[in-house]
């Protein structure tokens, strides 16, 4: 009789107050930076969005039928997407920078701690290109992460434009150029070895990946996420920065530079460019931003304080 559906939020003392905390923090850190927070519909028309929604969340929609019109309506599975439509829709100057904090509804199986309801707080950083969007946005993340005394902060940054450009390079059919995509974010590598690819392609994947790694490596000048990674280690050299030339954890959302940031083992941030998003909807727009699963975030500051009693 009083159950409450699997994988839903509620929080307790001291876990809300640290919530809520946590949350007032973040979102002046973003306001004080010049990013105005934006709020978007809990719901949306599902055949608004779902030609753009990132491939893997199509399956995992909460569907309700609106009672006005008849249409099918979903709860907001992607931030991002919303405000790149609300940004698209009016006209604003640029650069434009927004933030939010706002829960996201995705009908998961429950599997390592994932929820179906949670909330997230980030920013979005529109019509500033390339390196300089990269440096603000990853910097903005790096110092929202250091408002709660994080010890051993590690910052990994990719670039999709590496495996992009091997394919135009080594001129990859469709199928041959998915193939590879396939296996490079999974990383197998040994799969690649022994796939019916050009051999100088082979080798060439063979050296990224030894050069992947931390800032030590040398011969890295013409990679740009290396590039990127030398100039946040000279701003903040107390956190470690290492390169994954090939690793994209949402290879269809993002294009171009990716990153994540965490604390020990635990993820606390991810990020990276989309303006194929926007170009997708009709008007190319520069577009970088990153998220904080703010729940994931309250439970691991929790479980440190705990821990240090």
């Amino acid at each position: 009789m009083n159950r409450i559906p699997s994988g839903v939020v509620q929080f307790f003392e001291p876990l809300s107050s640290l919530r809520r905390e946590a949350e007032g923090k973040i979102l002046k850190l973003f306001k004080d930076r010049g990013y105005q927070e934006i709020i978007t519909p809990t719901f949306v028309y599902e055949d608004s969005v779902s030609e753009f929604l990132f491939e893997p969340l199509k399956n995992k929609l909460f569907k309700i039928v609106d009672r006005t019109s008849g249409q099918t309506m979903i709860l907001r599975a992607d931030i991002t997407l919303q405000i790149t439509q609300a940004v698209l829709l009016g006209d604003f100057d640029m650069p434009m920078r927004v933030c939010y904090s706002q829960n996201v509804y995705r009908d998961i199986k429950e599997h390592q701690g994932q929820k179906r309801e949670f909330k997230q707080t980030g920013v979005e950083l529109f019509g500033i290109k390339e390196a300089e969007a990269d440096r603000e946005v990853i910097s903005l993340a790096i110092d929202s992460m250091k408002l709660f005394d994080l010890e051993s902060l590690h910052v990994k940054i990719s670039d999709t434009y590496t495996i992009e450009n091997l394919i135009d390079e080594y001129g990859l059919d469709t199928q041959k150029a998915k193939d590879l995509r396939k296996l490079v974010y999974a990383k197998n590598l040994s799969y690649i070895k022994k796939g019916n690819f050009p051999n100088e392609l082979k080798n060439k994947i063979k050296y990224l990946n030894s050069i992947s790694g931390p800032l030590e490596n040398k011969n890295t000048a013409n990679y740009e996420a290396y590039k990127l990674a030398n100039k946040i280690k000279v701003k903040y050299p107390d956190i470690d920065v290492f390169c994954d030339l090939f690793y994209c954890e949402h290879p269809i959302y993002h294009h171009g530079v990716t990153f994540e940031i965490f604390s020990g083992n635990k993820k606390l941030v991810v990020g990276g460019r989309y303006g194929n998003i926007t170009k997708k909807l009709g008007k190319y727009i520069p577009a970088t931003g990153f998220a904080i699963n703010l729940d994931e975030l309250v439970q691991f500051l929790h479980e440190r304080s705990l821990n240090n009693e």
